[in-house]
């Protein structure tokens, strides 16, 4: 009789065993879920930026002049609009158009160069511990910079 009683204790303490197993994994996967979304949203909202100046960059390297440059690359930033997480990008830096006055030295060639800068929103503020003085409102930045040398369209 004693060894049916601990059969039956046995056979208890297994399902309780299995359902702790079983809450405990699921904690788990839900911390990765949670910094698999922050890690795949920041990815996109670096590569939405970079994009975006790339493109901007390229199209100011068709301008004539300064003013032309940061009309065409202002235009460029306006067709990418903002979603719900990731913020419009926006000029982060004066254009730089360096075309040397039209006599470039050897070895060298005229430029342009473009800062653009995007914030990206994350969604859940807990997980902002990994660098509290980047992410204190739960908002990331990113800032990237092309250089693209002056082509003259005519």
């Amino acid at each position: 009789m004693l060894t049916t009683e601990r059969k039956l204790l046995r056979r208890r303490g297994a399902k309780g065993s299995l359902a702790v197993e079983f809450v405990c994994g699921c904690l788990l996967a839900s911390v990765f879920v949670a910094l698999g979304l922050h890690l795949g949203i920041a990815i996109f909202g670096a590569y939405a930026n970079d994009r975006a100046c790339r493109d901007a960059c390229r199209n100011a390297a068709q301008g004539q002049d300064l003013a032309e440059a940061t009309k065409l690359a202002n235009v460029i930033l306006k067709s990418y609009q903002a979603s719900g997480f990731l913020s419009a990008p926006k000029m982060s830096a004066p254009i730089v158009y360096q075309d040397f006055a039209g006599k470039a030295l050897p070895h060298t060639s005229p430029f342009v160069q473009v800062s653009t800068s995007t914030d990206v929103l994350m969604p859940l503020g807990t997980l902002s511990f990994f660098n509290a003085g980047t992410l204190q409102d739960s908002k990331l930045s990113f800032v990237k910079t092309y250089t693209f040398p002056i082509v003259r369209v005519k």
